[in-house]
């Protein structure tokens, strides 16, 4: 049985993209004015008002899940949601001058699995922040329509499944995005039988070139997955699937950014001199910010190593010492978050993504926050949706 399928997307019958579409919830996390003035300035109906902002993450987060469910059955009750035949194939123009192609496709949940030992077709590829999972969790199981930030990846270097579809379809929507996010075009394709050709040759081939079959790697929203996996597992009554885009990791359009770390509230002397001590014997180097000052220190020369060395040096400091961590995508937004906190910040490689599919075969997950598909204005923004219970 395939692990994929296409179709039951929704988009809303008559929209402006600038207005409709926001960024995926897990960005800005550090900067609440980004979302403050989305709400300011969007107007109903938007996918704004259906989705959590992780910005706001507190202790008591009831309030604004009620809000997003309610809103939900309102936008459905007042019909502004039609069915789309076939898929979608997203263009997206960034304001950094990439072209990014992506397919709306839905994969099933029983092939897919966070832990590393599973070697199911659909697989993680980071380790999970669990605090990031209950209010997802809820929003879930009580919602009636998702909307998708995931962004999965094929290894597809002979371009067979979303490129032949370049050109093709219906526009269904064309747009600026708000927040600095770029262009994105959606085109409706109704014969999706090439790329579900093209898709299975793929996963046939993925045992003898991985060991084990392997079509999809999380590229984005490793947790928003996670999560409806999670619900599934709970016998949850919501469906077995769950909505993403696909995209060739060979897209040159799709660029690997580091995640950087901020901690916040720790003597910052105390942190820098334990974090020297742990990276001392490496011949790599790296800036780390401390309030708006900065200091070059021996670091590792490979990516996955200097997440997995800042990662844990930081989990083990906060434990003992207590602090806060955020995951910040930017090395401009880095530097303003330090001197405006007076917090630390660690900067981080990028992650050669011509390895990534080899590396996580391999190896497994790789330490959580290891890279990011682009800057935070570059993410999957939230337009198409499709209903996971009937109200």
């Amino acid at each position: 049985m395939a692990c994929y399928k296409f179709g039951e997307i929704l988009l809303p019958k008559d929209f402006s993209v600038k207005n409709w579409s926001v960024v995926a919830c897990d960005q800005y996390t550090s900067d609440r004015s980004y979302w403050d003035n989305l709400y300011k300035t969007l107007k109903d109906p938007t996918a704004l008002n259906l989705i959590f902002p992780e910005c706001y993450l507190s202790d008591d987060n009831s309030a604004l899940i009620n809000r997003i469910i309610e809103k939900q059955k309102e936008y459905i009750s007042d019909g502004i949601f039609r069915e789309v035949e076939g898929t979608v194939l997203v263009k997206r123009n960034t304001a950094y001058g990439n072209e990014r192609w992506g397919l709306m496709c839905l994969v099933d949940l029983d092939a897919y699995s966070f832990d590393p030992s599973d070697k199911l077709p659909i697989r993680a590829t980071e380790g999970l922040v669990a605090s990031r999972i209950p209010p997802r969790k809820e929003i879930r199981s009580n919602c009636y329509i998702e909307l998708p930030h995931v962004m999965l990846l094929i290894d597809d270097e002979e371009r067979t499944v979303i490129e032949p579809l370049k050109g093709k379809g219906k526009v269904l929507y064309d747009g600026d995005l708000n927040g600095g996010g770029g262009h994105i075009t959606g085109y409706n394709v109704l014969d999706t039988s090439g790329a579900e050709r093209a898709l299975d040759k793929l996963l046939s081939e993925s045992e003898q070139k991985y060991g084990s079959p392997l079509l999809f790697l999380v590229g984005d929203g490793n947790h928003s997955l996670a999560t409806a996996k999670a619900c599934r597992d709970e016998n949850n009554p919501l469906s077995r699937y769950a909505l993403v885009e696909i995209v060739n990791i060979y897209d040159e359009g799709l660029k690997f950014e580091p995640i950087y770390r901020v901690v916040y509230n720790v003597d910052n002397q105390k942190f820098l001199t334990g974090l020297k001590k742990k990276t001392a014997s490496y011949s790599g180097k790296k800036t780390v910010y401390s309030g708006g000052d900065s200091v070059e220190i021996p670091f590792p020369a490979d990516a996955v190593e200097g997440v997995k060395i800042a990662q844990d040096y930081i989990d083990d400091y906060i434990a003992v010492e207590k602090g806060e961590v955020d995951y910040i995508h930017g090395l401009k937004e880095l530097r303003e978050i330090c001197k405006r906190n007076n917090a630390v910040g660690i900067e981080l490689a990028p992650m050669d993504k011509s390895t990534f599919f080899g590396y996580v075969a391999k190896n497994g997950i790789l330490p959580r926050k290891t890279f990011s598909m682009g800057e935070a204005d570059e993410k999957r923004y939230y337009t198409e949706a499709r209903y996971i219970k009937r109200n």
